[in-house]
């Protein structure tokens, strides 16, 4: 393949064959409106766009264009992992990324707050992320958390016993948002929430608005944009919701920012601390963080547990096999430390496969600053391209057997590192837009999957879970677990 980081001339294009952006396939669309109508006025649900775009890589190929409202040009779908190695190694320092909720953009703007890392682009984000950087992305800094770590864990297992009912199941997607909240407050704010003891109704109530905005977000993302001009009905239930969710976490932050000022010890291990003795910072910057860090918690690491328990719950050779590693590696039920997680490959074996099997995010999205060739085509610079990693996860020509659950696959012994592995399994993102709370993250899930396997025999008797687009992709179905106490 040919790769293009500089913008050629008419006769290099020629001399190479290059087809153009408008020889690209795709959906038809109206020409001021785009493809869009295809949700507004058609047959597609917002809910099923993951199975729509397996419908339309089956149609139209790996590469296929989606003409954008009001004359934005088009957005270019790839789902193949040569093209998703040109794109990311095009990124350069600072890479360009449409807002995966375009609505919380306008919000924040709307009440002159910062847009969030998620929202920026070029220097203010570069500033922004450089801020966090040390913060959440060394390892040492990451590991400093694992006794709170451990604490919620542990008292999510007390939660779950005394949450089951007489054939032993528990609502685990209620329960699930209430441990990621606790999980994101203790890191974020430096405070114990009460999400799994005294305060359950407070959780439940912010989980709930979350996944009221994200889902209301993901309606009006493919709905007619008309929102950015005039003050419809969704945009004005989206305005209130924002303000109820902010100003909750704007009094979290006002509250932690102004106890960490006071305090006259200096305590290296708190994350907002660090933030605050950046001289770069204003207090809205990092209100704005703070507030990003939360709801992105409370957002992705709550599916991703639900996800990984239906797949042990439903393969019980391999969750017994998980058992049997984590007994060995730490006989007398102590706390997580890094040298016990260090010595549990089989674990973190069984999280990558299920963020293999159960992605979160339909794709990776880049904006090209310079032309690009796909898959033959010349992308324009500035053409927004969506990489559809999810669907290639699920490719039997990257993947033997890819819909059977095998965490053994990425076990050292037995991968088989093909010139794109790096850009096959990437939940968090890739290069310097990576998700900055990665590690925390792998952490969490790996310290509760660890503690949760240890103390019960956990399956599932319902039909199986499905996805749902809101956004991200979230579980559909009966999320009841049956936990047997060990």
């Amino acid at each position: 393949f040919y790769q293009m980081t500089t913008k050629r001339t008419a006769g290099t294009i020629a001399a190479l064959s290059v087809k153009t952006l408008s020889e690209i396939p795709g959906p038809a669309s109206f020409p001021i409106l785009g493809a869009v109508t295809n949700y507004k006025f058609g047959r597609k649900a917002v809910e099923n766009y993951h199975n729509d775009l397996i419908s339309m890589q089956q149609k139209y190929g790996d590469i296929f264009k989606e003409k954008l409202p009001f004359g934005a040009g088009y957005r270019v779908h790839i789902f193949k992992p040569d093209d998703a190695r040109t794109l990311f190694t095009s990124d350069g320092k600072k890479p360009y990324i449409v807002p995966l909720q375009s609505t919380t953009q306008k919000y924040r703007q709307l009440r002159g707050m910062n847009p969030g890392l998620g929202n920026l682009n070029g220097e203010e984000w570069y500033r922004l992320r450089s801020a966090i950087q040390q913060a959440m992305m060394r390892p040492d800094s990451v590991h400093e958390y694992l006794p709170s770590v451990n604490e919620v864990a542990n008292q999510l297992v007390e939660h779950i016993s005394n949450r089951r009912d007489a054939n032993g199941e528990a609502d685990f997607a209620r329960i699930a948002g209430r441990w990621s909240l606790e999980s994101a407050g203790l890191i974020v704010f430096e405070k114990r929430m009460g999400a799994l003891s005294n305060n359950v109704e407070w959780a439940d109530r912010m989980v709930g608005l979350n996944k009221k905005i994200f889902q209301l977000s993901a309606k009006m993302k493919f709905g007619i944009p008309v929102y950015e001009y005039l003050m419809t009905p969704n945009w004005w239930r989206m305005v209130k919701m924002e303000d109820k969710f902010y100003w909750e976490v704007d009094q979290l932050s006002t509250d932690a920012i102004k106890k960490l000022t006071s305090e006259k010890e200096d305590s290296q291990i708190r994350f907002a601390s660090k933030l605050i003795n950046k001289p770069n910072l204003s207090v809205n910057d990092i209100k704005t963080i703070l507030l990003s860090l939360f709801s992105d918690g409370l957002s992705t690491t709550a599916p991703t547990l639900i996800y990984t328990l239906f797949l042990l719950a439903t393969n019980p050779e391999s969750q017994g096999r998980l058992r049997d590693e984590l007994r060995s590696v730490n006989p007398t039920g102590a706390d997580w430390t890094p040298s016990l997680l260090t010595r549990a490959p089989y674990l973190r074996a069984c999280l990558k496969e299920s963020f293999r099997m159960y992605t979160i995010t339909t794709e990776i999205s880049r904006v090209p600053q310079e032309d690009v060739i796909l898959s033959g085509y010349l992308i324009p610079a500035k053409t927004p391209v969506d990489i559809h990693t999810s669907l290639i996860l699920r490719n039997s020509s990257y993947f033997s057997d890819p819909d059977q659950f095998k965490p053994e696959r990425w076990l050292r012994d037995q991968l088989n590192r093909g010139d794109n592995q790096p850009f096959l399994s990437t939940p968090f993102g890739h290069g310097p837009r990576m998700c900055a709370g990665r590690r925390f993250a792998e952490q969490d899930l790996h310290v509760v999957i660890a503690t949760l396997i240890s103390s019960f025999d956990i399956s599932h008797h319902h039909s199986p879970l499905t996805q749902k687009y809101e956004t991200l992709l979230m579980p559909a179905g009966n999320c009841n677990f049956r936990f047997d106490i060990i």
